[in-house]
């Protein structure tokens, strides 16, 4: 299918930690005590991209400090109409949003999120929810394969073999989403409507992916005196309908088929 321009800013993003540091007597504790941990966790770098750009854009405490670090997302997200991740609203926004407090910074302006392992959880049932394995089962690629948790270490200790890896590792997970991402558009409700960031559009346009490139699919009958056009967008496949009843047809922006 083609691949139409977004009017609205898509920010990819994916972050990775530190573990927290700690002492404890067995190797099964079931439950560790605040004052056993040594040291808590921290983001140790992150990788974005914007929608339609090829450049991954990568920031480290290495290689910027950590405040630095993460005053540049923060003037990232400040662009974003839209963020896109895989576990961010669990995981990555959560991280973020305690170090922009931690270094005296305001919320970021209002974006959207799209959680893409949300979305695979809702419409798919498949052995792992995981990354690697969401990627190569669709045939979309895979992470890069590393030592594991010995990485992590590595860079902490500030080894620079073990960054190079990491920044390898970091890009490419950012660079899975966007395929991830345009393979999952049409299964996506929730998905903010691009459509609304059109000034004046003269026909009508996808609600996802803005694309003019509509097939008329007859009449949705909600109830028993409304009815809307419906659309199947031929650019992501996406099912729509207009926004008002069909009186109004000449209406321009569309919703997602309920």
């Amino acid at each position: 299918m083609p691949r139409v321009k977004l009017p609205l800013k898509l920010l990819y993003l994916d972050i990775e930690t530190t573990p927290l540091k700690g002492t404890f007597w067995n190797l099964w504790p079931k439950y560790i005590p605040l004052n056993q941990m040594q040291e808590p966790t921290y983001i140790l770098c992150w990788g974005a991209q914007w929608h339609g750009d090829r450049e991954v854009i990568f920031s480290s405490v290495k290689a910027d400090g950590r405040e630095n670090m993460i005053r540049r997302m923060h003037a990232l997200l400040e662009e974003a109409d839209a963020v896109c991740h895989y576990n961010g609203k669990a995981f990555d926004m959560k991280h973020l949003n305690r170090e922009f407090a931690l270094y005296g910074l305001n919320p970021p302006s209002h974006y959207s999120q799209v959680d893409l392992l949300s979305e695979v959880k809702k419409n798919f049932k498949l052995p792992s929810n995981k990354l690697d394995y969401v990627c190569r089962y669709f045939g979309l690629g895979g992470k890069v394969k590393h030592a594991g948790i010995e990485l992590w270490y590595g860079c902490m200790e500030g080894n620079e073999r073990d960054w190079k890896i990491m920044e390898r590792y970091n890009k490419q997970d950012v660079k899975l989403l966007p395929k991830l991402y345009r393979f999952m558009r049409p299964w996506i409700k929730d998905h903010p409507n691009v459509g609304l960031y059109i000034k004046d559009p003269l026909k009508p346009t996808c609600p996802k992916c803005a694309s003019t490139k509509l097939h008329k699919k007859g009449t949705q009958h909600n109830t028993k005196k409304a009815s809307y056009d419906r659309y199947t967008c031929l650019s992501c496949g996406e099912p729509c309908r207009s926004r008002f009843q069909s009186a109004k047809t000449s209406a321009n922006v569309l919703v997602r088929s309920q």
